[in-house]
């Protein structure tokens, strides 16, 4: 996965990102209002904080994404007798638009949440470690896509994205608790 995300990337060069380019945080009330009956106590002022330190943020250049990115965009045929015949495709581009590189790694880390093994495995195959710039950006794009996930699913019957949505959240909260309170809460 990593090997293709690397290529989707390096298929033209990089860009600087536009003017006024960054997270999506103009959508995230409109997201939240959407969510807020299925988002745990806390979500709502976590997320608030991360769009908030999304201000502060410098831009990132723009690479060519796919925009979608998830196993379920993954097409795979593993032939157990020869791991050199494995064939990976990833499919469903109707979202492929320029961006910066961690706009494909949003979805994609669920894959890897609890799992260093597969991350690392996953930054091989892409051929370099997030940049001090793009780990916060991940941060903060992943807890505006699950409110988002979790806004689309409720409205569309969609449990996969509720669930996936709430997952998230609840990890990233874990994982960044102690970085916003002293308490683990959004300030």
């Amino acid at each position: 996965m990593g090997a293709l995300a690397r290529r989707i990337h390096q298929s033209s060069p990089p860009r600087p990102a536009p003017a006024g380019s960054g997270p999506a945080v103009t959508k995230a009330d409109r997201h939240l209002a959407g969510a807020r009956s299925h988002l745990l106590p806390g979500d709502e002022e976590f997320v608030r904080e991360l769009v908030r330190q999304a201000e502060d943020l410098p831009p990132l250049e723009w690479v060519e994404t796919h925009g979608d990115l998830q196993l379920r965009n993954v097409l795979f045929t593993p032939d157990e007798s020869d791991a050199l015949d494995v064939f990976v495709a990833v499919i469903d581009f109707e979202r492929s638009e320029p961006g910066p590189a961690v706009r494909d790694l949003v979805r994609l880390s669920d894959a890897w949440a609890g799992r260093v093994d597969l991350f690392e495995a996953f930054l091989a195959g892409y051929g370099r470690s997030l940049t001090a710039a793009e780990e916060p950006r991940l941060v903060i794009d992943a807890a505006l896509d699950s409110v988002s996930g979790i806004a689309y699913g409720v409205a569309h019957r969609d449990p996969e994205l509720v669930e996936r949505g709430r997952r998230t959240l609840a990890r990233l909260r874990a994982e960044h608790r102690a970085a916003l309170s002293p308490t683990g809460d959004a300030t």
